[in-house]
Order: C-alpha cells, then structure tokens, then sequence
C-alpha cells in the first residue's frame, strides 16, 4: 500500500513563501521503495523526489488545491489538501516583521526552514487576541465575538501584537531556561503583559466599518463599547 501524506499551512498571503511537504508519506514492508514524489499546485506536476517537498508562493488569491502523488512499484496514490491566500488587506494582521525589526534588527535569521517571513507567527497572535477578548466575554452589539474586521486602526494594538509575536519566536527557539532565547521570551511576555495593560482599542461594535464614539474596549479593566 502506498499512503501519500500531505502538510501544508491552512492560510498564507500573498508572495509568502510556504513549503509543502510530502515528507511523511510512506509504503508498507511489502511495497517496493517510493520512486517518484510529485507535487501540484495547480500549474502541474513538480518531481520533488530529492526532497519530498516543494517551497512555494502563491500569485493570486483564493482557495487553492494542492495535490500530493506518491509512486512506487509503478502504481501511484494522491492526496489533496486546501491552502487559502489572502491578500494583505484581508489577512489584516496586526503586526509586521518590520515592526519586529524596531527591537530585534536580525530577528529574522531564525525564520523556520521553508518560510522567508513571520507572518505565520503574526497570523497566530491575531488569532489570540482575538481569543483573549473572547474569552473576557467581550462582543459587538449582536452577541458576537470581536472579528479582525472589527479592529479598524491597527496602530492601537500593533505594539502588544509585537510583543506577544517576538515571545512567541522566542520561546519557540529557546531549549533551556538559562539560553538567551528564554531570556528574550521572558522579557518580551512582560512586555506584552504591560501593553496588554494599557491599551485601549477601539472595536467596531455595530458592524459598520467606521469607529463612532464610544466604541472601544479597556483590555486591563472594564467593557466601555457600546452594546
């Protein structure tokens, strides 16, 4: 039996570059060795035998299928999976590696292998805010948990999105709690803990696209947005 295994991230952006691993598939004892790995992002078939794996950026957004097929003893499997491009407006996350660069100029020699950006770790920080206020029970006027839309002016919360990101690249590179990375994730979730403190952001509560006043959230203390 062949089983052909496909990773890939869920979304990207734009230009990003993503790898696309088939690394993982695999043939049972009785099969043959795996002769040929292909990949397909829709402009056709790539031999990435060598490396089980294709690096990529997408040019135009949209869900894209990606096709995995894995052959051995002259028969092959596929396997499909979805990525989903946005745009930079749309993936509207709330900070930048250049915001990153602002604290730590070569910040982005530790990107992981297959990626030349941080936007999966920016990605990831926008959903925890977006979590956090969730989970302190904050919702527009219809009940409805607070979506990236509804943060009109990212400026107010860049610097604890960049905070939390930097803790984030950090614990992730850290091995042992007396390395520098720890010690860089330490500071920088302070850091974040104290723009967490006291930011003010000021959510689209209706829906509109527009801040009107009264709209907006104490994250320390008390709900102060229209209902």
């Amino acid at each position: 039996m062949i089983f052909p295994n496909l990773e890939l991230e869920a979304i990207v952006q734009l230009g990003d570059r993503t790898r696309l691993s088939a690394l993982k598939s695999f043939v049972t004892q009785n099969e043959a060795a795996i002769s040929l790995v292909q990949i397909n992002t829709g402009t056709g078939l790539i031999d990435v035998t060598s490396d089980r794996y294709l690096d990529w950026q997408f040019m135009q957004a949209g869900t894209v299928t990606v096709t995995a097929r894995v052959t051995a003893s002259g028969a092959s499997a596929d396997i499909t999976a979805t990525i989903q491009v946005l745009t930079s407006a749309s993936d509207k996350l709330f900070s930048s590696d250049s915001a990153l660069r602002t604290y730590e100029n070569d910040v982005l020699k530790w990107v992981e292998d297959g990626r030349n950006s941080f936007l999966n770790v920016h990605r990831r920080v926008q959903y925890l805010i977006l979590d956090q206020l969730r989970r302190q029970g904050f919702t527009d006027i219809n009940g409805v948990p607070y979506s990236k839309a509804a943060v009109v002016d990212v400026a107010e919360v860049r610097e604890w999105a960049t905070m939390w990101a930097l803790q984030l690249i950090f614990e992730s590179n850290s091995n042992a709690t007396d390395d520098i990375f720890h010690a860089k994730a330490v500071r920088y979730s302070a850091l974040r803990l104290e723009w967490e403190k006291t930011a003010l952001l000021r959510l689209d509560t209706d829906g509109d696209g527009v801040l009107d006043t009264g709209e907006g959230i104490d994250t320390a203390f008390a709900f102060v947005a229209r209902r």
